[in-house]
């Protein structure tokens, strides 16, 4: 273990220069909290750099020379605002999985800026027990460290596929034998009180502005929708995926 005493201290650089796009790019991530780490680290994937309390270090055992100390004063320094956290750590994205690899159920999600609304998202799939997702061209990454946060880090524990075709590989998964399910509220749409869902499917879930893209709701089996007060028009993305996923358990 290593002192850190100064947030400037260029051992630990990362943590205040690296950004997320550029993270993203090098395949990395900064995450934190207790309950983050210790599911991250029952991924069992590389670690590159922890900082934390003292104390957090000692509770889990943790050292090494990748393996910082500071005070919580320091810690605040480094995140830039005032914590609830004794960790902050440096990590490696787990591996993309390929098509053809991933569960009977999946979530996909087309377009989707909001790193609340993803990482909301991730956490109820993972209730619900849909343990893979689709992220496509136009959605942030579920790595994020915001998203990260929300989701509490049951991301680590999903099987992940960010597409950067997401109308081929749809064409894809319904040459597999999957069923594309669409979400929105338009007419003809069923209303998911009535609706089944088929045991090999893909739920997709639109951007939070406009919904899933019109050419998908045309590729897609099924439309369905939550039937609400016509006032509202529609629900936050992450509310909406939440009934949704919800029903998709029932199979």
């Amino acid at each position: 273990m290593i002192e850190i005493v100064n947030a400037n201290d260029p051992r630990i650089a990362e943590f205040i220069s690296m950004r997320d796009h550029v993270l993203n790019n090098k395949n990395l991530f900064i995450a934190e909290t207790e309950k983050v780490f210790l599911q991250y680290r029952a991924s069992k994937s590389p670690i590159h750099k922890i900082l934390a309390t003292k104390e957090f270090l000692q509770k889990h055992s943790l050292s090494g020379d990748n393996v910082f100390f500071a005070e919580s004063k320091v810690l605040e320094s480094v995140a830039g605002f005032k914590i609830h956290f004794e960790v902050l750590f440096l990590a490696e994205k787990p591996t993309d999985t390929s098509l053809n690899q991933l569960d009977d159920k999946i979530i996909l999600l087309n377009g989707l800026s909001s790193p609340e609304n993803v990482g909301s998202i991730v956490r109820s799939a993972a209730a619900f027990e849909t343990n893979s997702i689709i992220t496509d061209e136009k959605s942030c990454s579920p790595f994020l460290r915001r998203c990260i946060r929300v989701s509490t880090g049951n991301i680590f524990s999903m099987k992940t596929h960010h597409s950067l075709n997401v109308r081929a590989d749809l064409k894809k998964l319904l040459d597999l034998g999957y069923e594309l399910v669409s979400t929105a509220n338009v007419d003809g749409a069923l209303d998911i009180n009535e609706f089944v869902f088929p045991p090999k499917c893909v739920l997709i879930i639109g951007s939070e502005g406009h919904g899933v893209d019109k050419d998908i709701l045309k590729l897609s089996n099924h439309i369905v929708k939550i039937k609400i007060n016509p006032q509202v028009a529609h629900l936050n993305a992450g509310n909406a995926a939440a009934i949704f996923l919800y029903k998709m358990s029932k199979i």
